[in-house]
């Protein structure tokens, strides 16, 4: 019998289920600028995105938390930039002395990274690596003579409907001989595949094209986008590899931004609850208000 007493101290009186949570705040507590980086998150986990937007929380790192890959994502990112700006609308300088400029470029960031011996030991061939890539690729361009100009780190915006704006920073820009744009993302790790930027769950390029196209770039005149291109730059094995989207980029931006609209008019301009996870199948790339979600409570092992 105390065997059984034991056990009945753990028995609820009344089961109930934990809801998934979907807060609906406010319009006037609703924000009114996104970045293009942001909306594939509203899509796949809109709690998450009104925890971080709404509430204003923000995770602290942990106290001994390692150098990541988000910290070798930004040393890149800040190599090739330095290095794409160097290279900028000149004419191309050879191989020898773009590789000596892309050599000081990271450099640079390392010096800037300040990290520990034993990992700059790490990052520094990975570099190298990344740098004999792009080095080849664009000498394989130089010789077309197809970019007039190169821009890194771009600031860009777009004004939609009901006050709202869309804010993006493009990795890279080229306006080609023809005076189209090319817009380029780099990526350290997986970059979307084509079925996810046709179906709108990586939404990012075709907005940066929707952008471009109205002339939303500082400093880039408005033009059409004739390519939009990934750049998987890791310094493993394989060291980099371009991966064109596939599809007509006009109508990739015009869909995306019709989408687009469409969700930011009811999550920022209307009523629409922000319910955690509503997607089985959109996994979000951040999971950081997930305990706040109560995901563990009423959610699978998938999440949902």
């Amino acid at each position: 019998p105390a065997l059984g007493w034991a056990a009945a101290l753990d028995v609820p009186a009344e089961v109930r289920p934990c809801p998934r949570p979907a807060p609906a705040p406010p319009p006037e507590a609703r924000p009114r600028e996104i970045s293009v980086t942001e909306v594939a998150g509203l899509m796949a986990d809109p709690y998450g995105y009104y925890a971080r937007r709404v509430l204003r929380l923000s995770p602290f790192d942990p106290l001994d938390a390692e150098v990541g890959a988000s910290d070798y994502g930004n040393l890149v990112h800040e190599t090739m930039a330095d290095w794409t700006r160097r290279l900028g609308a000149e004419p191309w300088p050879g191989e020898a002395e773009a590789r000596a400029w892309f050599d000081d470029a990271a450099e640079k960031a390392l010096a800037q990274a300040a990290a520990r011996p034993g990992l700059l030991a790490f990052w520094r061939p990975r570099l190298a690596r990344i740098g004999d890539f792009v080095v080849a690729q664009e000498a394989a361009v130089a010789s077309t003579h197809r970019i007039m100009a190169r821009h890194a780190e771009v600031k860009g915006g777009l004004s939609l409907a009901g006050g709202l704006s869309l804010k993006v920073r493009a990795d890279r820009i080229d306006r080609l001989a023809d005076r189209s744009l090319s817009i380029i993302d780099y990526k350290t790790g997986t970059p979307p595949t084509n079925a996810e930027v046709a179906d709108g769950r990586a939404p990012q390029l075709p907005l940066e094209a929707a952008i471009a196209a109205v002339g939303g770039f500082e400093g880039i005149e408005p033009e059409h986008v004739s390519a939009l291109t990934y750049w998987r730059l890791t310094g493993g094995s394989t060291a980099g590899e371009v991966r064109p989207v596939k599809g007509d980029p006009a109508a990739l931006a015009a869909d995306a931004r019709d989408n687009t609209e469409a969700l930011l008019q009811g999550f920022l301009l209307g009523t629409r609850r922000f319910m955690a996870r509503p997607h089985p199948r959109r996994k979000p790339v951040r999971n950081d208000y997930d305990h706040l979600a109560r995901v563990a409570e009423w959610g699978s092992e998938e999440g949902e």
